[in-house]
């Protein structure tokens, strides 16, 4: 598998999986550390993988509780950073259903991926373009640690 397109939707379909599947280590582990996640609202650094596992968590329940049957991220566009190939920057757009029909409006996301020493990659950034959807991103552990409130 050397295309970047084919590399970024296998890493997009593993990690979906495994999200959907709630194999929240596995996910955890597909990310580089810290790890930074774009919303329109606001900017979120993962720093370890305790705290993915966390996030992850939070978002499959969201997903769960609105009603999702599936979730599905399709590449749009991959390519090689110009300057070494150890580095794809791709986008994907994001769907997640409820039978046939859409849970919420499909919605855009740019993703980093990085090729680590023993040959993996992990996504180090990711930019995502839905907003007030309903889905949780972040644990309230989480958010609560960033922001200094009381658990």
């Amino acid at each position: 598998m050397t295309q970047a397109h084919d590399i970024y939707q296998d890493f997009l379909d593993k990690a979906s999986v495994a999200l959907w599947n709630r194999d929240y280590t596995t996910v955890a582990a597909m990310l580089s550390y810290p790890h930074l996640i774009r919303l329109p609202e606001t900017d979120r650094i993962i720093q370890n993988a305790a705290e993915q596992q966390l996030d992850a968590q939070a978002f499959r329940e969201s997903l769960k509780g609105l009603g999702a049957t599936a979730y599905h991220r399709l590449c749009r566009d991959a390519q090689f950073d110009p300057d070494g190939p150890g580095r794809i920057t791709g986008a994907h757009t994001t769907y997640v259903m409820r039978g046939g029909s859409y849970l919420t409006d499909p919605y855009e996301c740019r993703m980093s991926l990085m090729r680590q020493p023993d040959g993996r990659w992990l996504a180090d950034a990711i930019n995502v373009s839905v907003r007030k959807s309903g889905m949780a991103y972040y644990h309230p552990d989480n958010i609560r640690a960033r922001t200094g409130r009381p658990k």
